[in-house]
């Protein structure tokens, strides 16, 4: 029988319950099946109905709302006399603030006159965070602004009151702010209220519409005003859609009959702007930027995708681009919109704007101000009707469309007298005029035309790009221009339209100029065929995009000034039904809720099987856990099941004892390659014993500390224990891989043994010739002196030697004196007239051969007493690569040894080179690369970690990691100290000798001030008397002297 039958076994009970489960379940089906879809189809039919009028009561509520606030502009208009006298009583400001306070959605009400005396009461309650826009704090509910001209100009005074009209306090500053030149001011009437398009208000940076009208018969001229920001419109546009604008795809547009935005329900999109970095500006230049106020920067209301304005919000790639500057610079800028072209030119001449932009680079555009650096580059291009590729001197006796304004205007008539250039206020009418025959040609850049030609959805019009040569493509820099600002602020704003990064760049472009840019156009070609097909409007239709199904409602109202507007509410057809359908599903899950909450009981019977088995289960947990003594039996009346949990308690003990065993064996072949590492070598024998017992003791008294650094220090279990016992056993496994002539060096010269005894040897050669020279010269007549030299000699020759001696053993630091005494006496020269290279191992030979192999060897001859020679110089046998995984930060010296003589008798302090060093050093690197390399579970996942920290100092100096003291744990710094003391003072180190218990102290206070050990282990180690208890254990009676802590305290 395969795997597969045996899979597909089920028990008696288990068969009997899917059965009536499966039996239940088609019934239900059914029965749910047939009520959803009757109820799906009349809720379908209800929901579509109640979306139409929901819809068209949404175009009802929004006229209402228009026609209120332009029914109370016109009552304030008609309160002449008590508004006019406003200087000498507060009629105006408490009527101002009774109606604010009843339609909270105004955000100011204020009163203006003829001579630029302007009254304003700003509701602090109508937008959120508006008090920190205009330096009003929480408790004040009311701000007045009064300006008035001074004959030095306009004088801004700002009050800021509670709601009961205390005063909290007035600020005075010099304004530029000139309401008679305000677009509201200027079109306000007697006989109507007069209101703005959505334009941005001056003073808070907020998109919002004027309703204004002039008071009759006043003697100043006046004009009362309400403003209304467009977030109240969008508020009451989504608090009448209901259920339906909660669905994040169901959007609403106000919009007028040319497609272009007014309002919407989605603005975020907007405002996206990439990550940027500030730059890094010079303290002079940060003050210049901490100086200056917010400038006052244009921004054109229909120039889409460059430089737009929707809902009077500004927008598009320049405007981006200037939010950019301002991110990497700090300068603030306050868009200035709601004029036309020519009125933002006057505004700027008249220096109520700052800053101009953007302006393509020409004489004309010269003549205003300073131009900055280049903002970006477009190139010129013209629509057509036709397919054609045409230049602007094809287009001779014909029309051209362009836009009004443009400053390359007189140069094309100049250049093209024939070319007759129609001005136009909006590029899109003039593509209308194109599609009707009126216009030739449209000339524009070429992203405002294709923009426009998309958006706008016309087809049949192709888009021209310019020849290169053409002048004009030569002139298509933009710029901004200014005649006012500090020239040190200019150059600010030029560092950093200069340091754009690609990145930045490529995401503006990807931003404005893709296939899914935000736009200051409608986006679906529905909405503006409503516009040309009135029996689109006031009814519900469905329509697609991409081939999504959607259903749209479209209705004429009349909010602006000029115009007629339109208001669109638009969602996927699936979201309507879901809308829709919510509460038959509802319903539907309910009916299937109850019957699948009869289901459970169905395993009401299966109690006495499940329950015994999920506590097995539980107790096996405790097996894989390893729990094994917290296994219990199983209590159950099935006998089958009372002998499976026999089984596993069983199994449970077996483990247990098995994993004792384990233990034992791991820890007792720990010691085994513990005693193997000290037997190695006799002058460490013991060292890897002590150890661990020295920090088991010190790490002991850590965790039963109860204050102090340690008060906290516990180790969670006995397997924590043994981890960091089992570390403390195998922290210096890798002396496994060090060779026994650099544990045992002894003396400098030393290698697989002591190479004092050749030079001993070269210097009996030499007194041997002393004694030959001395034959070879003697006669009776000059034996006298003869005999005398030769014993001067010889003497002088053996103190030579005993230097040379003395220096081998290394126990006194050598100073500079010494060491050029020994290079004194490696100077004096000896005879060699044996060959070098005869008798020696293959390994030998093949080392001279490539130490030779460019020079001749010297097989005989004349040779310095001490030297050091070529073939002294080991090379690595591989290139020394670590494991970027283990951390390793230990500078590998040039060669593996330098054996030279003088090289190894001139080591200042103690026996061992450079080279030596490293080689002892690297048995952690082997410590590292063995224990890694071994598969420790993970309660023994530290070891490897503990084990190669030790020879870490506090102050980052150590090896092999070069780890810093708060990278250290505790058992880390234990086993760093116990290692060090137990070096102090063992007595079976050929290079010193051994310390007693003062000394060995005082050194280690030495340490933990130059921040080599952990000053608080160091403070347990003496307050707990640990060194005595070791002492005790492990020291010579003489080297146990009398100590008090108080003298090493640190």
């Amino acid at each position: 029988m395969d795997e597969g039958e045996m899979k597909r076994r089920f028990s008696i009970k288990v068969t009997v319950i899917s059965l009536f489960i499966l039996t239940t379940c088609i019934t239900a089906g059914v029965a749910i099946s047939l009520q959803y879809y009757f109820s799906r189809q009349q809720a379908l039919y209800t929901a579509l109905e109640k979306y139409q009028n929901i819809a068209y009561s949404v175009g009802t509520e929004v006229r209402e709302f228009d026609e209120f606030i332009t029914n109370i502009t016109k009552v304030l208009a008609s309160l002449e006399q008590e508004l006019e006298q406003f200087e000498h009583n507060h009629i105006a400001r408490n009527a101002f603030a009774q109606l604010m306070e009843n339609s909270p959605w105004f955000y100011s009400v204020y009163l203006a006159r003829n001579n630029g005396h302007f009254y304003q009461l700003i509701n602090l309650d109508s937008v959120e965070a508006l008090r920190s826009r205009i330096g009003a704090r929480s408790e004040d509910r009311w701000a007045l602004v009064e300006i008035k001209n001074n004959g030095q100009g306009n004088s801004k005074v700002t009050s800021y009151y509670s709601d009961t009209f205390e005063l909290r306090e007035s600020v005075q500053q010099k304004s530029k702010y000139n309401a008679v030149e305000r677009p509201w001011f200027v079109g306000a009437s007697h006989a109507e209220v007069f209101k703005t398009e959505p334009y941005l208000f001056h003073n808070i940076q907020l998109n919002g519409q004027t309703y204004a009208s002039r008071i009759k018969n006043s003697k100043f001229g006046s004009v009362v005003g309400i403003d209304v920001v467009v977030a109240s419109l969008a508020h009451e546009v989504k608090s009448s859609l209901g259920p339906v604008q909660t669905h994040v795809s169901a959007q609403f547009y106000i919009y007028d009959e040319t497609g272009m935005l007014k309002a919407s329900s989605h603005e975020e999109q907007f405002s996206l702007l990439p990550g940027v970095r500030p730059l890094s500006l010079t303290p002079s230049q940060q003050t210049v930027v901490a100086e200056s106020d917010a400038i006052e920067i244009s921004n054109q209301t229909d120039w889409s995708p460059l430089d737009f304005a929707v809902s009077g919000k500004p927008t598009g790639y320049f405007v981006d681009l200037m939010r950019i500057v301002s991110l990497k610079t700090g300068i603030q800028f306050k868009f200035i919109n709601g004029l036309t072209w020519q009125e933002m030119v006057e505004a700027y001449q008249r220096g109520d704007i700052e800053v101009l932009y953007p302006m393509a680079h020409n004489a004309k555009t010269q003549s205003l101000g300073r131009l900055s650096s280049p903002l970006a580059r477009f190139d010129f291009a013209l629509a057509t009707s036709d397919n054609s590729t045409v230049s602007i001197g094809d287009l001779h006796g014909k029309k051209i469309g362009i836009l009004q304004g443009w400053s390359i205007i007189d140069e094309i008539r100049q250049e093209h007298p024939s070319i007759e250039l129609v001005e136009l206020e909006d590029i899109y009418i003039g593509l209308t005029q194109l599609k009707t025959g009126q216009l030739d040609a449209v000339m524009d850049l070429s992203v405002i035309l294709q923009s426009k030609i998309n958006r706008h959805f016309l087809e049949g019009i192709r888009v021209h790009q310019l020849k290169a040569d053409s002048q004009l493509q030569a002139k298509n820099s933009f710029h901004f221009v200014t005649n006012r600002l500090d020239p040190k602020l200019v150059d600010i704003m030029n560092l950093a339209v200069e340091s754009l990064t690609p990145s930045e760049i490529h995401f503006l472009e990807n931003k404005w100029f893709g296939a899914d840019s935000p736009s200051s156009v409608v986006p679906h070609k529905f909405l503006i065929d409503a516009i040309r097909t009135p029996s689109l409007r006031n009814k519900l239709s469905q329509f697609d995009v991409n081939g999504v199904p959607y259903f749209g409602f479209v209705q004429q109202l009349d909010l602006f000034e000029d115009g007629t507007e339109f208001l669109s509410i638009t969602i996927p057809a699936e979201a309507l039904l879901e809308v829709a359908l919510s509460n038959v599903m509802t319903v539907t899950l309910s009916s299937a809720a109850i019957l699948l909450l009869l289901i459970p009981l169905s395993h009401v019977f299966s109690n006495p099987i499940v329950k015994p088995i999920h506590a097995l289960i539980r107790q096996t947990s405790k097996v894989r856990e390893r729990k094994y003594s917290s296994v219990e039996l199983v209590p159950t009346v099935i006998k089958e099941l009372d002998e499976l949990s026999n089984s596993i308690q069983t199994t449970a003990d077996a483990l247990n004892h098995y994993e004792i065993q384990q233990q034992e064996f791991v820890d007792s072949f720990i010691q085994l390659i513990a005693q193997a590492i000290d037997d190695k070598s006799p002058y460490t024998a013991g060292h890897c014993n002590r150890v661990p017992e020295l920090a088991i003791k010190l790490v002991s008294e850590a965790e039963n500390a109860q204050q102090g650094p340690f008060a906290q220090f516990n180790f969670a279990n006995d397997e924590q224990r043994r981890e960091f016992k089992i570390a403390a056993w195998l922290h210096d496994c890798g002396k496994i891989t060090t060779p026994e002539y650099i544990v045992d060096k002894g003396s400098k010269l030393e290698v697989n043994y002591n190479r004092i005894h050749e030079i001993r040897t070269r210097f009996e050669v030499l007194i041997r010739d002393q004694i030959i020279a001395f034959y070879q010269q003697q006669s009776p007549q000059i034996n006298p002196d003869l005999d005398a030299h030769l014993q001067a000699s010889i003497e002088e020759l053996k103190q030579e030697f005993s230097l040379v001696a003395k220096a081998n053993v290394g126990g006194e630091m050598m100073d500079d004196e010494a060491i050029e005494r020994i290079q004194q006496i490696a100077q004096k020269t000896w005879v060699r007239y044996l060959d070098n290279r005869i008798g020696l191992s293959p390994e030998e030979q093949r080392h001279l051969a490539q130490t030779y192999a460019q020079q001749k060897a010297n097989t005989s001859g004349v040779e310095n007493v001490l030297s050091d020679k070529p073939e002294h110089l080991i090379p690595h046998l591989h290139k020394v690569e670590f494991d970027p995984s283990f951390n390793i930060k230990m500078e590998v010296p040039e060669y593996l040894a330098n054996q030279g003589e003088l090289y190894n008798l001139c080591i200042r302090r103690g026996t061992l080179t450079p080279e030596d060093r490293f080689k002892i050093n690297e048995h952690i690197i082997s410590t590292i690369k063995m224990l890694e390399a071994m598969p420790f579970p993970e309660d023994l996942s530290k070891v490897p970690r503990y084990a190669s920290t030790h020879h870490e100092t506090m102050k980052g100096t150590g090896y092999p990691r070069k780890l810093k003291g708060d990278e250290l744990t505790i058992p880390e710094r234990i086993l760093a100290l116990s290692d060090v003391f137990e070096a102090l003072t063992a007595a079976d180190r050929p290079y010193k000798k051994s310390k007693t218990l003062s000394e060995s102290l005082t050194i280690m206070k030495f340490m933990v001030l130059d921040e080599h050990l952990d000053k608080d282990v160091y403070r347990l180690f003496l307050q707990s008397k640990t060194y005595l208890y070791y002492a005790q254990r492990y020291l010579e009676p003489e080297q146990i002297d009398d100590v008090n802590i108080d003298d090493y305290w640190v």
